[in-house]
């Protein structure tokens, strides 16, 4: 049997001492004897060995820092468990849009979710709630803030039943900031939606994302955030993600000069690059589309420069889970204006995505063969000794094996397209 060093335990040397460490167990331990420090040396430079036979293999052994692919993939196994602790819904209260953008691959139709399907979401949450340690609730169009009765309506009964059965509770919200004033945020605050992401296109914002009579609407959002960042640090505690999607003839890094002049103060707001990907429809085909070996090389001028400036960025953390997708965790859920359940916002209408749907009558009615295909997953020889397996699992974009039919023994941390498109 072999025993090696697992992708998520670290090791390094500090003033002559070596700390080996579990990002898993959250544990270290210190080797300060020479010869011990050589063992080790050895069991690294071979990852591992073939049994436990001394005192160090013993007792790296039993702080589980050494160990069998049988006890990796135990723990492994553990760390997944974790997602069936959260209730991850994203809600479509409308598909419906203001705004007409070009790359955008929803069609937009006016569809406004209506009472019994609503009502029926409600019930779900009460019922389902008390199982979980943790409820997110995410707002998705569309543009949500259409339906602001129910984003309010939502958010106050998930509050009440937050006090009453004692699960964490975090809340975010995908818009394009148009309609989101100062009083609206102050409301949704304080309906515990802390999370935000707008998408402000640089310089040629008002040729990107237009509203539906073609008016430009970048100084209306400006506004709105400017009001917002007034907003006393020690009263709002909130995270707004400014996206800048970026095109082949956008890179006029001035962009983010202005940005750092108005934001640059607020730690609250911080900067995201994505780079324009034929994500669906057909307005998209006419865009300059960034060249797939084109995006590393472009993404990283893009970075590099906000980190010359200073302003901050949004970096993929890679803590424990943390890049799985919502669409893989087992209970994460879109409930779409229709009624429709769906997996995946990048897939909608694909019948590969439909999982389940909310009835008036009978309520929500899920697929369960459907719904696993989005959660199961293979531990490939490689994610054994990769770094990232703790915040990956080989679940974190399930779409690409579902949706894309991509072989299931494919590590999906080793395809750039994901890290590259944002």
């Amino acid at each position: 049997m072999r025993y090696i060093f697992p992708g998520y335990v670290e090791h390094y040397e500090e003033n002559g001492v070596i700390y080996v460490l579990s990002r898993l167990k959250q544990n270290k331990v210190e080797i300060t004897d020479c010869e011990l420090q050589e063992e080790f040396a050895s069991l690294s430079r071979n990852n591992g060995c073939q049994e436990i036979a001394t005192p160090l293999t013993q007792f790296l052994h039993e702080q589980e820092l050494l160990v069998s692919y049988k006890e990796i993939n135990l723990a492994l196994n553990q760390a997944k468990e974790l997602l069936s602790e959260k209730l991850l819904l994203t809600i479509m209260p409308t598909e419906a849009c203001n705004f007409r953008c070009p790359y955008c691959y929803e069609t937009h139709e006016p569809i406004m979710m209506e009472r019994p399907i609503i009502k029926q979401i409600h019930s779900y949450i009460e019922e389902q709630s008390p199982f979980f340690k943790e409820v997110c609730i995410s707002w998705f169009g569309g543009e949500p803030t259409l339906r602001k009765d129910i984003i309010l309506e939502t958010a106050d009964l998930v509050k009440k039943l937050q006090l009453r059965h004692g699960f964490r509770y975090s809340s975010s919200m995908t818009t394009n900031g148009y309609l989101l004033d100062v009083e609206t945020f102050k409301q949704y605050y304080s309906g515990g939606i802390r999370y935000y992401q707008i998408t402000l296109d640089g310089w040629s914002h008002d040729k990107t994302r237009p509203l539906t009579s073609g008016k430009g609407t970048l100084r209306t959002i400006l506004k709105n955030l400017v009001d917002i960042s007034n907003l006393p640090k020690t009263d709002f505690q909130f995270c707004i993600t400014l996206r800048n999607n970026v095109l082949l003839d956008n890179e006029d890094l001035s962009w983010y000069d202005y940005l750092k002049k108005i934001f640059g103060h607020d730690e609250r707001f911080v900067v995201a690059v994505a780079l324009v990907t034929d994500w669906g429809g057909t307005n998209v085909k006419g865009l300059n589309l960034i060249k797939k070996e084109q995006k590393r090389q472009i993404r990283t001028r893009h970075e590099e420069y906000l980190d010359r400036i200073g302003l901050a960025r949004k970096s993929k953390e890679k803590t424990l889970l943390s890049n799985i997708c919502y669409a893989s965790c087992p209970n994460g859920l879109v409930f779409r204006a229709d009624g429709r359940i769906e997996k995946c916002t990048i897939s909608l209408d694909n019948p590969k995505n439909l999982v389940g749907r909310v009835e008036p009558k009978d309520g929500v009615i899920l697929d369960t063969v459907a719904t696993r295909k989005w959660c199961s997953s293979v531990i490939n020889p490689q994610c054994y000794t990769c770094a990232d397996v703790l915040s990956c699992l080989n679940i974190c974009c399930r779409k690409r094996v579902v949706i894309d039919g991509e072989s299931e023994d494919i590590c999906i941390c080793e395809h750039e397209e994901m890290a590259l498109e944002g």
